[in-house]
């Protein structure tokens, strides 16, 4: 039975959303491409690679980073999404809402880089 993805590199797209959000060297970016990087890893991997929870984990640390004012809402949404399509083509339905539940938890707990703001 196939384990939990590996991690991998953040996507050339998703590292350009990455930038695009605000998300960079500092430590938000960082966390934003860890949390990238883990959901587009489950590309790799078609079944049990837990992509939901880990998508969902993804989201709610954007929405956190965002309401603390450390990441552009549009662009960190979007780059959830192409992470979550490159992990899971042609499931648009299943990953937005996804994201949208993660993301309205997340930014009802503002996160700061190394704690909660």
């Amino acid at each position: 039975s196939p384990g939990p993805c590996p991690p991998r590199p953040v996507p050339p797209r998703a590292r350009q959303a990455v930038l695009a959000a605000g998300g960079g060297r500092d430590a938000a970016g960082r966390a934003l491409a860890k949390v990238l990087g883990e959901v587009a890893a489950c590309a790799s991997v078609p079944e049990g690679a837990a992509f939901s929870a880990k998508l969902n984990r993804a989201a709610y640390t954007v929405g956190g980073l965002v309401a603390g004012g450390h990441l552009s809402a549009d662009a960190a949404e979007q780059a959830l999404r192409d992470a979550a399509e490159q992990a899971r083509p042609g499931q648009e339905r299943r990953y937005d809402a996804i994201i949208r539940s993660g993301l309205n938890a997340g930014r009802l707990r503002p996160l700061s880089p190394g704690g909660r703001a």
